[in-house]
């Protein structure tokens, strides 16, 4: 009798452990749209003067008759001297199948660099350049170069609220048929930051994207993020995502993907 139900516990254990992994891809697959919130990602690091980062990382390794592996680090950086800002942006996630038939779920890159100058305490002007790649988005490159103005609208120790209409260059080639794309798009964003209770702070992103003189080419992603303090230099960190790409790479490709994230940041 407790041999049966022994047997059958461990067997329910394997299933729900299936089924929590299979969630934990999905999420970190759908959280990573053909947009990148750099606005949200560069806000990590403060605005104090000086150098400072943040660092975040996972590991996952495990499974039953087929051993899953993944991987997934991201580092932001920021030196600031006088009204000049410089960030460095790196992200990368791996997910896949072990032994056997070898499945990617997830095969990620990021990096970004900016450049930014204050001309008046409202007015900041902005330069970046980007390269990304996503496998299962059917990317296998993408290069982005532009810049504009960022206006703050709101300015106070609790609320702030910029607005930024930049223009953008975009070579996109896509990993299955290897075709080029070369485009001229928008990039304009708007940002809302609360800090509540002088510790809660809640950040939601829109990004709105579309080719010049093609206006129906268009992609959008709205971002939303909590983080609440665990320590001084540690925050728990809650994110979603909505994000819709009229276009995408492929007619396989979603329209529309989603996600949810939680973690852990660390903060110098």
């Amino acid at each position: 009798m407790l041999k049966r139900y022994a047997k059958a516990a461990s067997h329910y254990i394997c299933v729900m452990r299936r089924l929590l992994l299979l969630l934990f891809l999905c999420l970190g697959v759908t959280s990573h749209a053909q947009i990148v919130n750099v606005e949200a990602m560069r806000g990590l690091t403060g605005n104090e003067p000086g150098t400072h980062g943040v660092l975040d990382g996972s590991f996952y390794f495990g499974g039953t008759q087929a051993l899953l592996l993944r991987l997934s680090t991201s580092a932001n950086f920021r030196k600031t001297v006088g009204k000049e800002s410089y960030y460095g942006i790196f992200s990368g996630n791996l997910s896949t199948r072990v032994g056997g038939e070898a499945l990617l779920f997830e095969q990620y890159g990021f990096v970004h660099g900016r450049y930014n100058v204050e001309w008046s305490d409202e007015w900041t002007g902005e330069l970046f350049f980007q390269w990304q790649s996503n496998k299962p988005m059917r990317i296998a490159q993408r290069f982005n170069f532009g810049g504009g103005p960022r206006y703050r609208a709101i300015d106070s120790k609790t609320v702030n609220f910029f607005v930024s209409p930049l223009i953008m260059y975009e070579l996109d080639i896509e990993s299955v048929t290897g075709i080029y794309e070369s485009v001229f798009r928008m990039s304009t964003y708007m940002s809302l930051d609360l800090l509540l209770k002088e510790k809660y702070r809640w950040n939601t992103i829109a990004y709105y994207q579309p080719q010049i003189a093609e206006w129906d080419d268009v992609r959008v992603v709205i971002n939303s993020r909590f983080s609440t303090p665990i320590s001084p230099m540690l925050n728990l960190t809650v994110s979603g995502n909505l994000n819709y790409d009229a276009y995408p790479a492929g007619t396989d490709v979603p329209n529309f993907t989603y996600g949810i994230n939680s973690g852990i940041s660390w903060r110098f």
